[in-house]
């Protein structure tokens, strides 16, 4: 059946055609235009769900006793405390959602995990994600968690969570052979996971930080267990790889796992391999922090390459980092005074940012004093003696010097016969008596102030003594070519100073004392060798040349004294200097 227009409605058609023709492209539009905004509207709800309401429960346990035989650790409730507090500052965790345990005995660890699931309970009817996370650190074995003299079984630590009412369950346990967990219900080490970004991601993760055969380490140097401290790091912004201003869980634990095969290579324990044990569903990530969520922040621009160390006030080691070229990275902190070292290499840099609140400041670059390898302590075991090399930290130190040599300045005591009697030398010829104040100004440069004694000769008649010397006041410089990394015990050096000379020449006779001082300038070069045998005390030899200009009259039978000089001493190191 064919449809016909009337003649009247095809005119008004055909005047009208141009209009319809719009209309029907404006309608085309739209329907593309509606497709676009439905699509951000969908995106928006994603990320809305995704970043929806989660109820963050934290019981954190730190025990540093694992019984009789066992090494006492220092750290293991510090590192408790820290993964606690980053989750209050960037992970959304409230403080009455939080049990820290110091020290728990087994009845105590067993009590933290039921008020665990009475505070989950008691917050069940709401709607969002519910997220536990049981993290410990301590001595361990293949069997449970060593708390004292008492043992906490894998498998009941797997029942108390299973038994806890959340959508996502994470353990991390920071302690030898803690990796025997993962045995149970078919663990083991896995790829990458959770790196989705939906919101119905449910199940339990089990973290360990090291094979149920090896020991968990912590360092005097880092302040912190090496997992632990790389995981805190992680969590502060050194994890976030894909620079979204969020790090996930999958994110923090592979960058606690290369930092911690990296760094325990070198150690005495040896490597650390850090385990997982997985059973996620669903599409979702766990974000553990978010930098968007800090009070202040401290930004690495993109040029800035190396290894960062970042203190607080009280030279706690925070944050540690790898940071290559060609990217921004930003580290949530809390406003306050950093100390903030990069290593390249060799060479490192000191910078002393201050963060108020709110502000997120570009880091700026200075010069400081290189870290040696420390000592470690392997959980679970009594470490053997060993004896601990100097560790140099002398950026803005001070050193008192005082040594003894021998200055070949020509002045010579010799008899002479004279009216009334013979003439007899007596004294010191060309002892030379050094006191040197000296400032680290960097690793590599150190600023003198040089008091310099030719002990003078002693002439003496019947009828009268001549008493002689020279006296030097310089100031400089010494710089030392081999960091010490490179050499932690002797450290040579090149130096330069130049200042003023007197000499002074006092006759006394039976009547009457004639006393003489004369000026001059000079300068004097040398080099020599210090020799650490502690953070407070060094041993040194040196030798040089003093260059200076003739004196107005002859003293000591010379109106020059330049020559060689060499000279023992001892320094006593003053100050904390910038490495704390």
């Amino acid at each position: 059946m064919q449809t016909r227009l009337s003649p009247k409605k095809s005119r008004i058609m055909a005047q009208n055609a141009p209009e319809l023709s719009i209309a029907v492209e404006f309608s085309a539009h739209s329907r593309i235009w509606f497709k676009v905004l439905m699509l951000g509207f969908l995106l928006v709800c994603a990320e809305t769900s995704w970043a929806g309401p989660v109820r963050r429960f934290v019981l954190a346990a730190g025990a540093n006793h694992g019984g009789e035989n066992r090494a006492v650790l220092r750290y293991a409730v510090s590192d408790a405390e820290n993964f606690a507090q980053v989750l209050e500052e960037m992970g959304g965790l409230i403080p009455e959602n939080a049990i820290l345990l110091e020290e728990p005995d087994l009845e105590t660890l067993h009590g933290g995990l039921d008020d665990l699931r009475e505070k989950v309970v008691l917050e069940g009817t709401e709607e969002g994600r519910t997220e536990v996370l049981f993290f410990y650190s301590g001595h361990a074995d293949e069997k449970g968690l060593l708390l004292g003299e008492e043992r906490f079984p894998y498998g009941v630590l797997r029942r108390q969570m299973d038994a806890i009412p959340a959508d996502v369950r994470i353990a991390v346990l920071d302690a030898c052979a803690s990796g025997a967990i993962t045995r149970f219900k078919g663990g083991k080490r896995q790829a990458a996971f959770l790196m989705d970004d939906a919101a119905d991601m449910k199940g339990y993760a089990f973290l360990t930080s090291s094979s149920e055969e090896e020991t968990a380490q912590e360092s005097d140097l880092i302040g912190a267990s090496f997992f632990t401290h790389y995981l805190v790091s992680g969590m502060r912004g050194a994890a976030d790889v894909s620079a979204d201003g969020k790090v996930t869980l999958e994110e923090a634990y592979q960058f606690a796992l290369g930092e911690t095969l990296s760094r325990t290579a070198r150690t005495q324990g040896g490597v650390q391999h850090p385990q997982q044990d997985i059973n996620m569903t669903g599409t979702g990530a766990v974000v553990m922090t978010d930098l968007r969520q800090t009070s202040a922040g401290l930004l690495l621009e993109e040029e800035l390459e190396g290894r960062f160390f970042v203190h607080n006030e009280d030279q706690q080691l925070v944050a540690e980092l790898y940071k290559p070229s060609g990217r921004s990275m930003e580290l949530g902190l809390e406003p306050g005074i950093y100390h903030v070292y990069l290593e390249q290499k060799q060479v490192l840099f000191f910078s002393t940012p201050a963060l108020d609140e709110g502000q997120r400041l570009t880091l700026a670059r200075e010069d400081f004093g290189p870290i040696d390898r420390e000592e470690t302590v392997m959980r679970g075991r009594v470490p053997a003696p060993k004896l601990i090399p100097y560790r140099s930290e002398l950026i803005g130190r001070w050193r008192v010097e005082m040594g003894m040599g021998w200055w070949n300045s020509g002045m010579k005591g010799e008899s002479e016969s004279r009216i009334g009697g013979i003439g007899v030398a007596v004294g010191s010829e060309n002892l030379l008596l050094d006191l040197v104040f000296s400032h680290w100004l960097r690793e590599d440069l150190a600023a003198t102030f040089n008091l310099s004694i030719l002990e003078g000769k002693v002439n003496s008649t019947v009828t009268e003594t001549e008493v002689t010397g020279v006296v030097g006041m310089l100031a400089g410089v010494r710089y030392y070519p081999l960091p010490t990394s490179a050499s932690p015990v002797l450290r040579p050096y090149a130096g330069f100073s130049a200042g003023a000379y007197w000499a002074e020449r006092e006759i006394t006779r039976v009547t009457s004392v004639e006393a003489k001082t004369m000026g001059g300038f000079g300068g004097k070069v040398n080099g020599g060798v210090d020799i650490h045998l502690s953070r407070r005390l060094m041993l040194g030899a040196r030798a040089g040349y003093n260059l200076m200009t003739d004196f107005s009259e002859p003293i000591g039978g010379r109106d020059n004294f330049s020559g060689v000089e060499m000279s023992m001493g001892v320094s006593l190191i003053l100050g904390k200097g910038a490495g704390g």
